[in-house]
């Protein structure tokens, strides 16, 4: 047989090298029946009969030219080959490859890649332009030469199916892979954590959202597991060396240290080299006399435990909104409004029929009708027949019973919907099934790394090893540990790992991180773009706005503008991104200001609030310029003698500051070490800190969301914010921080406005909204109430760093001015009115503060009467003495979310100047929205 011309594959065989056998066949003969009848080299006089089942004969092949492609072989790049032959039938398809000597492999299809086309064409000028960057900012090494040129230049820009190919604008989608029957979780999990690490194992490049003390590292640990069950090579990178250490130290922690090495620099390399052992760890008592039992245990708890997570959150969700309820309930009693009386018998009634008859009570009173005899009897089927009687009390009266009435109902859902899950939880035992899980996946881990690792002498290597036989080391070694910057040159620059895994990638560069994408044929991406970023040096700036003129680059390859997460966030669109939800380190209102602030109130406070003392504190200066260059003596002072000596001497305390001589000053002061900058404590955690701010006035350093979002959130039971007394712009983080604590702390501050009654209102908007649904907006007014409060939410959605704002619709006069001081005679007997109200209010909801009102017109109702007209003017001068000079729109006017987008954007870029007060900024700033006449929402 001529094995340029035919190929015979035993089927039976089929997966082991003795399934190709055309070498060993002398003659073959296909009969009619579809049999083949075959004799063999070695015994010429016999013949043997086999099966079209048994046997596959394919003729005819197709040569492959590689011209300017690649070809791998089980992962690794072969260059010496001379020829390619393809035979295929149907779905059968095997290689026959023939090298430099002549020598001929055969091979399955599975086992063989040949690329479509190098990848640095596919991003056409980005790989030069990535390489001119390389050349500008690598650091260099001892004899001179640019390492990250270096790791470049191992790059394989024939392999196109790492992800670095479609980062590179290969339009060929990203791959995703069938879910693993059982997906095992030895380190433990919560709900999202679950969810991360299937995301990761079923799809080429997969992000997770790693908010501080969500478990990143737990999610990484799991994700590690499972690739070490199917055989997989991992490298673990990060530019920040605490990361990947903790990564280490847990595997250690669990006897799988054995399997790590902890490569990148040359120092690291020959470290490892020297601690090599000459024996595997004794792995007997890792062995299960029957794998089954614990393969069953980790399908049943994983079923009981993924339900019961449902629960587990809805608790925490419920909690919190309790603690919200109950703080709301306090401010709503200082309104001691006597005639508010609590009438009992109402909490046995569902919040939503309270808030369904409150919202009918006040369009009736703003119709001028009350309740009939009809209406009172329906509502006493529904309520019972004390609501008979009173549904006969004046409206507003009875407005004020039905608010009073809806907190306390609630609250009692809500402690009832606790206890309903906690038994749930009880009942199903979450905590003995999730350590079953954990048990049982941990023990078939090591089970299956014991049978593949057995006693005896292990192999070592030389340094050279690494890279001229990183197949047979990655065998031995299938973690890998190293710093972004080195990834590439980890092993040899023919071969990638299965997954690369970044950490804290917000902390890398792109230009680094580009490294990571070729070293493997899959990527996990964790970080959290609402931490600290890479930083960018003066100089390193002015090179890359430099090379940035040269090339025509879109925004998300620039690395002044982008870390390594934003920038392959933005590229890799299609990719899932998890965020892990469920935090677990900080007291809840600690962590609620990050929440709000930061992450949409996305994340889930698992801590409890047991009502403590003291977990929030604001201490400000007397009013001045105390701060000189980076350093506040003010401020050490206050540290050193009011709040250090005020501390339980119980517990880790850390002092965070954004500047290093700051951080010097309270060290000396205090005689320790104790203070240190915001980006040397990420990563850290404390059971209190103190936070001293610095700056007279916040600055875009001192005030940067990202840093501050680490520094508070470095707190586990109590933060103290030390701080200026002088005047702040009041949307700046700090100003939010300082307010926010006062909210919670019930602390009296002078304000002419209360605090919105965030939980009341919001729920009374919603069932405003629902009944508005049901009725038609009336005839030549095209813009209803309801539409614009959709299209409001959306313009609010699209204000990037604007997440805790949020819209009420009809927010009473009377609930939102507290001093009418300012008001003559007709103006406050206008605002006690209940017919008095906003029809739009833009408040915060992190700092429950209002912002921004806003008027719909109708034009057959305002335009046509004098009244009305005059009425309006009236609450635009009220409004106005508050600073809340409204913005006005006719329900005949067309408006789009991007345009409302926009006039909101305008406004608060006014609020947030630290030159203009706020006051006469709105005053100075019209009374009218912008509008377009484009098409209507």
């Amino acid at each position: 047989m001529n094995p340029k011309e035919c190929m015979i594959i035993d089927l039976q065989h089929e997966g082991s090298k003795q399934m190709f056998i055309t070498e060993r066949i002398r003659w073959i003969k296909q009969l009619d029946n579809g049999s083949y009848r075959v004799s063999f080299r070695g015994s010429p006089s016999r013949f043997y009969t086999y099966s079209s089942r048994r046997l596959c004969y394919i003729t005819h092949p197709k040569r492959i030219e590689l011209e300017d492609r690649g070809l791998f072989v089980r992962n690794r790049r072969v260059r010496d080959v001379t020829e390619i032959l393809l035979f295929a039938r149907g779905e059968q398809m095997y290689y026959r490859i023939y090298d430099g000597n002549g020598c001929a492999q055969n091979l399955h299809h599975g086992e063989v890649y040949i690329t479509r086309m190098p990848i640095a064409h596919g991003g056409g000028s980005l790989w030069s332009y990535l390489m001119r960057i390389a050349q500008e900012t690598g650091l260099s090494s001892e004899d001179g030469a640019n390492i990250l040129v270096r790791q470049y230049s191992l790059v394989d820009l024939m392999r196109d199916n790492v992800p670095l190919a479609q980062y590179l604008g290969d339009k060929t989608p990203l791959a995703q892979y069938k879910r693993p029957d059982r997906v095992y979780y030895p380190f433990g999990c919560n709900g999202s954590q679950m969810d991360a690490v299937v995301a990761a194992l079923t799809h080429q490049v997969s992000f997770i959202q790693g908010p501080p003390g969500t478990g990143k590292t737990q999610t990484i640990l799991n994700i590690i597991a499972n690739l070490l069950l199917k055989g997989k090579s991992i490298l673990v990178v990060s530019n920040n060396n605490t990361a990947v250490e903790n990564v280490v130290e847990k595997l250690q922690s669990e006897g799988l240290g054995f399997l790590v090495a902890q490569l990148g620099s040359r120092v690291n390399k020959q470290a490892f080299i020297a601690q090599q052992e000459g024996e595997y760890p004794k792995l007997e008592g890792w062995e299960l006399s029957r794998p089954s039992t614990a393969s069953a245990q980790v399908c049943s708890a994983y079923e009981v435990v993924s339900r019961a997570f449902e629960d587990q959150t809805r608790i925490a969700q419920l909690r919190a909104e309790k603690e919200a309820l109950q703080c709301e309930v306090k401010y709503y009693d200082q309104l001691q409004e006597e005639d508010a009386e609590v009438q009992n018998w109402l909490q046995r009634a569902r919040a939503s029929k309270l808030m369904k008859l409150l919202s009918l009570c006040r369009r009736m009173a703003e119709q001028g009708r009350q309740f009939g005899y009809w209406m009172r009897l329906r509502w006493s089927l529904v309520l019972g027949w004390r609501a008979f009687g009173l549904l006969r009390t004046e409206l507003n009266q009875m407005a004020k019973i039905l608010e009073r009435a809806y907190y306390i109902s609630r609250r009692l859902e809500i402690e009832r919907e606790i206890e309903a899950a906690t038994e749930r939880l009880r009942r199903v035992d979450l905590a003995g099934r999730l350590q079953e899980l954990t048990s049982a996946s941990l023990s078939l881990l090591k089970h299956e790394l014991a049978s593949r690792y057995r006693g005896g002498v292990r192999p070592t290597f030389r340094l050279q090893d690494i890279k001229a036989h990183s197949e047979d080391f990655l065998q031995e070694y299938p973690i890998v540990v190293s710093t972004t910057y080195m990834a590439r040159g980890c092993i040899s620059p023919d071969e990638v790992f299965d997954y690369v895994i970044m950490d804290e990638a917000s902390q890398v560069d792109l230009t680094t991180g580009v490294l990571a994408l070729a070293s493997a044929r899959n990527a996990v991406i964790v970080g959290d773009d609402m931490q600290l970023p890479n930083v960018v040096g003066r100089e390193e700036a002015l090179a890359l706005e430099a090379i940035a003129d040269t090339y025509q680059i879109k925004e998300c390859y620039d690395p002044r503008h982008n870390s390594f997460l934003s920038s392959s966030a933005e590229v890799f669109r299609g990719a899932p991104v998890t965020l892990l939800r469920e935090h677990y380190r900080c007291h809840p209102r600690i962590i609620e200001f990050c929440n709000q602030r930061f992450y949409g109130g996305r994340l889930i406070p698992m801590t409890i609030d047991s009502g403590e003392e003291d977990v929030l504190r604001v201490i400000q200066t007397a009013k001045g310029n105390h701060a000189r260059g980076h350093l506040n003596k003010r401020e050490v002072e206050v540290i050193t003698r009011e709040v250090i000596p005020h501390l339980s001497t119980s517990g880790s305390v850390g002092v965070i500051t954004p500047y290093r001589a700051q951080a010097q000053a309270i060290n000396t002061a205090l005689g320790r070490e104790v203070a240190s900058t915001v980006h040397k404590y990420q990563g850290r955690e404390c059971d209190t800190i103190i936070m001293s701010l610095t700056d007279n006035t916040p600055t875009t350093f001192s005030d940067d969301a990202n840093l501050l979002n680490v520094a508070i959130s470095r707190a586990k039971k109590s933060l103290y914010i030390v701080a200026t007394g002088n005047d702040l712009p009041p949307m700046s983080n700090l100003a939010q921080l300082i307010d926010y604590t006062r909210y919670h702390n019930f602390e009296v501050t002078e304000s002419r406005l209360r605090s919105v009654f965030d939980l009341l209102y919001q729920q009374y908007t919603a069932e405003r909204m629902d009944y508005l649904a049901s009725h038609p907006v009336p005839a030549g007014e095209q813009l209803s109430e309801r539409l614009l409060y959709e299209a409001l939410e959306e313009a609010l959605s699209r204000l990037h760093g604007w997440g805790s704002l949020a819209v009420l619709t009809h927010y009473p006069l009377g609930r939102l001015l507290a001093d009418l001081s300012p008001l003559d005679e007709e103006e406050r007997t206008f605002v006690q009115s209940p017919l008095s109200h906003v029809d739009f209010l833009i408040y915060n909801r992190l700092t429950r503060k209002p912002l921004i009102a806003l008027e719909v017109d109708g034009w057959s109702y305002h335009q046509g009467s004098t009244t009305q007209r005059y009425r309006d003017g009236l609450k635009d001068q009220i409004l106005t003495k508050y600073a809340l000079t409204p913005l006005r729109l006719s329900t005949t006017d067309y408006v789009t979310a991007e345009t409302l987008a926009e006039t909101l954007s305008t406004r608060l870029r006014v609020l947030s100047s630290p030159s203009t007060s706020a006051e006469g900024a709105l005053q100075c700033d019209g009374d009218r929205a912008a509008v377009v006449s484009t098409p209507s929402v």
